[in-house]
């Protein structure tokens, strides 16, 4: 979709109901798109979210219930290759994460006319998981996503600031609560805020040295998605990104993608937690901010500690804590359910 947009700024209006700084056309689309062809659900265009491969589309619809409400669904996958669930139906709360985010790009460009050109800013995410999904032997798990939107700053038609806030729902029982915080911005204005950065890279990979941990000290069960790698330094590791690894890196980027930096965080904070034999970590909930872009031509250190007396015995806050060049770029808390390991030797995490 192409917008007409003014050489001046147009302010958008309190309403959502008054006229926008954008063209209106993405919510005269179908529902669902046709493009994905792969068995199973049918999803949104890979487009509306950002992704090149439709395989990893997670939205199959979304209606507008209020002006500034709307209930997407979404279909997550129980077989996915980085994400794994447990007995409990999910209680990783990266899966909900990423259809969050692909919700805020589906509805600022389908629902609000946001121009494909423009890039977007990722400034907080929040997930917790309150509750868990009712069992089921199918491939996919059907979610829906209601979410709220509200600006946090006056809108233009070259940048739209808003917060979403989500309730994660399946088969009408509410199961978690998040929010993100974003701004998408044209491509004058991203170019002002990068800078020299805004080149792209030759490749999407972050320098380190050392030796990356073992799948089962971060929950993962294949070598390529482990994250961090240990160079002798006990404050923590050193960011690892395989460039040829299109499951984190799905198309080209001039910086380390933020749930890349989620996904690290995850990592860093089981790798940090012991639990007694016949127990396991299950991640629970996760929030982050993001000072500044992640550069990837610069080491990033990641830190992990667990906060002293927080929350129950069962259950763990790990603060961790990514830097460049000696600035904070990203910072949060994990938090840990400590449980039996009912996995029978699989490391399901």
């Amino acid at each position: 979709m192409s917008a007409q947009l003014s050489a001046e700024d147009v302010t958008m209006p309190t309403t959502w109901q008054s006229s926008s700084p954008f063209t209106w056309g993405w919510d005269a689309m179908p529902e669902p798109a046709g493009d994905a062809h792969l068995p199973g659900p049918r999803f949104v265009s890979r487009e509306l979210v950002h992704k090149s491969a439709a395989e990893r589309v997670l939205l199959t619809d979304g209606v507008r219930q209020t002006p500034d409400s709307f209930i997407i669904a979404a279909m997550l996958p129980r077989d996915h290759c980085l994400y794994q669930q447990d007995d409990s139906g999910w209680t990783d709360p990266m899966l909900p994460t990423e259809a969050l985010r692909q919700a805020g790009y589906y509805i600022q460009h389908r629902f609000y006319g946001v121009p494909e050109t423009h890039k977007f800013i990722l400034g907080a995410v929040t997930l917790e998981i309150d509750g868990t999904a009712p069992l089921s032997r199918t491939p996919w798990l059907p979610v829906n996503l209601r979410v709220t939107c509200a600006p946090t700053a006056k809108w233009t038609c070259r940048r739209l600031c808003m917060r979403l806030e989500v309730e994660v729902s399946v088969a009408g029982v509410v199961c978690g609560h998040g929010s993100l915080l974003s701004q998408a911005v044209d491509p004058r204005v991203y170019q002002a805020i990068r800078g020299r950065k805004a080149a792209p890279p030759l490749h999407e990979s972050v320098p380190f040295i050392g030796c990356p941990l073992s799948p089962g000290e971060v929950g993962r069960q294949r070598k390529e998605d482990v994250l961090l790698a240990d160079d002798g330094n006990a404050d923590g590791w050193l960011l690892r990104l395989d460039d040829s690894n299109t499951e984190m890196v799905d198309h080209h980027v001039d910086h380390v993608p933020g749930m890349v930096v989620l996904e690290a965080f995850r990592q860093a904070a089981l790798a940090v937690t012991h639990p007694p034999a016949g127990h396991r970590a299950t991640v629970t909930g996760l929030r982050s901010e993001f000072a500044s872009f992640c550069e990837l031509d610069t080491p990033v250190r990641i830190t992990a500690r667990p906060r002293p007396g927080c929350g129950d015995a069962d259950r763990m806050v790990v603060r961790v804590v990514a830097e460049q060049d000696g600035d904070e770029v990203a910072a949060g808390t994990v938090e840990l359910r400590l449980g039996p390991d009912t996995s029978s030797g699989q490391d399901r995490r």
